[in-house]
């Protein structure tokens, strides 16, 4: 390096160990991946939940978004701050269980969170570290994919959609509070008792 040269540059940090990794199993694939309302060039991190159709041979990303600042619903209150890296969409509906509402659009301007605008109420509070998730419609009462495995390892989106993914289908020792995208209660039982979750 020459004298003088410097390099304002910050190390990309990641996590390099979510779960116990001798109790990890990786299943044989291919698999492909849908990379609808996916951004191309982006990455999906390891552990981000998937929906595996094991006859297609298709895996669909789970969509959980965390809460980071408490929501108090209300007609003026159409935003919501999520976690950043969420792989929310405008256009997609979110859910609680019980209410729901759909995202009009994403501002991801800020460093610390997201700024999800909501096209109506969400017509309940949500309180801070809740995950929300994907609905199948606005009322935000069923879930759209429930996971059944996650990624085994990073992956890039490309944009002639030839994703193949390898998934993870056993891990113990879960270190939940470390994972870069969330895990929904709901993902935990389509997981089954192949994975265990520690915090």
């Amino acid at each position: 390096m020459a004298a003088g040269t410097h390099y304002d540059l910050k190390p990309d940090y990641k996590p390099e160990e979510f779960y116990r990794v001798e109790t990890g199993a990786r299943k044989s694939g291919p698999w492909k991946l849908d990379i609808t309302n996916l951004v191309v060039g982006t990455f999906l991190p390891v552990f981000t939940p998937v929906q595996a159709d094991l006859k297609k041979r298709t895996v669909v990303p789970v969509r959980n978004l965390k809460v980071v600042e408490a929501y108090t619903t209300g007609d003026a209150n159409l935003t919501i701050k999520v976690a950043k890296g969420s792989l929310a969409y405008a256009g997609m509906f979110i859910g609680s269980g019980k209410k729901g509402a759909e995202v009009a659009s994403i501002d991801k301007s800020n460093k610390a969170y997201d700024v999800l605008t909501i096209k109506a109420a969400f017509g309940e509070n949500i309180a801070e570290d809740t995950i929300l998730f994907e609905a199948t419609e606005v009322g935000g009462t069923v879930k759209k994919n429930t996971a059944n495995f996650v990624l085994y390892d990073e992956k890039k989106v490309e944009s002639d959609g030839a994703v193949l993914p390898t998934l993870l289908m056993q891990a113990y020792e879960v270190k939940e509070s470390k994972l870069i995208l969330p895990i929904h209660e709901l993902d935990k039982v389509g997981l089954t008792s192949r994975f265990q979750f520690e915090y």
